[in-house]
């Protein structure tokens, strides 16, 4: 385990600004390390495969989008594929589905809880930032439940969109949900004492007010106004679809986002 990893699994279960440390000693490999071990472990590969989750299908908001999409054919592409919650649904409508994750043992079981219910899906194994896409191959991303706040720096997320961008066709979808939550986590003197322990522990240099460690057990950036959302998706070469769909009382919002064509 990277060093970097255990000094902030130590920290994290300190006091909560000491905890609040954890995430200033990882660099942004080390947030994506960190984050795919907790989904590594067995708890987590277990929930996310088991039969309650995967009945639980589309969730509302993610129904509203594709009445709004009215797509009902064509090759998609599942970004955090966990067991196929999403997958398995959009396969069974009659899209073509490939699914990606950073997880083996969850790209497995997704695939198998797919034959389960006779549907198909392709699944590989990935890290979202990492992926090598073919060109003009899909007419939707689904990027999953508030994933591309799991993505560590502005620049990272950008680099993502543009390669997105590039996997879809002309006039293709990405659905992009992200993390919603407005209130500053903290007061402007603690972010400083922040900033300064990142600096001093050559650690999380790219820090953005809205990083956290969710739970002690992922990466997750928070946003909390339309701008920041507006500017990273257009610098990624997208056309925002107004309005953003966002329900504040589950911190969760989604946005869809068009390539002209």
């Amino acid at each position: 385990m990277r060093p970097r990893i255990i000094l902030a699994r130590f920290l994290s279960r300190l006091g909560r600004f000491i905890s609040s440390l954890a995430l200033m000693v990882m660099r942004p490999d080390d947030l994506v390390e960190f984050s795919r071990q907790t989904y590594a472990g067995s708890d987590q590969v277990k929930y996310w495969t088991s039969p309650e989750t995967l009945n639980r299908g589309l969730m509302p908001m993610e129904k509203a989008l594709l009445e709004k999409l009215n797509l009902t054919r064509g090759k998609v592409l599942v970004l955090g594929l966990g067991g196929g919650r999403e997958a398995i649904p959009l396969a069974k409508m009659g899209f073509a589905v490939t699914g990606v994750d950073f997880i083996p043992e969850l790209a497995r079981l997704a695939e198998e809880n797919a034959a389960k219910q006779g549907v198909l899906i392709e699944a590989r194994v990935g890290e979202l930032t990492q992926l090598t896409l073919p060109p003009a191959a899909y007419d939707l991303v689904w990027l999953s439940d508030r994933m591309y706040s799991c993505i560590p720096t502005r620049t990272r997320r950008i680099a993502m969109l543009k390669k997105m961008h590039q996997a879809l066709r002309p006039g293709g979808w990405f659905a992009c949900m992200f993390y919603w939550y407005p209130t500053p986590s903290f007061s402007p003197a603690v972010e400083w004492l922040r900033k300064a322990f990142a600096y001093l522990s050559l650690g999380n240099l790219s820090y953005e007010p809205g990083d956290v460690l969710h739970g002690e057990i992922e990466f997750i950036h928070r946003f909390g106004n339309e701008s920041d959302l507006d500017a990273e998706f257009t610098d990624g070469g997208f056309e925002v679809i107004h309005p953003y769909l966002i329900k504040p009382e589950e911190h969760r919002g989604l946005a869809l986002l068009r390539k002209a064509g």
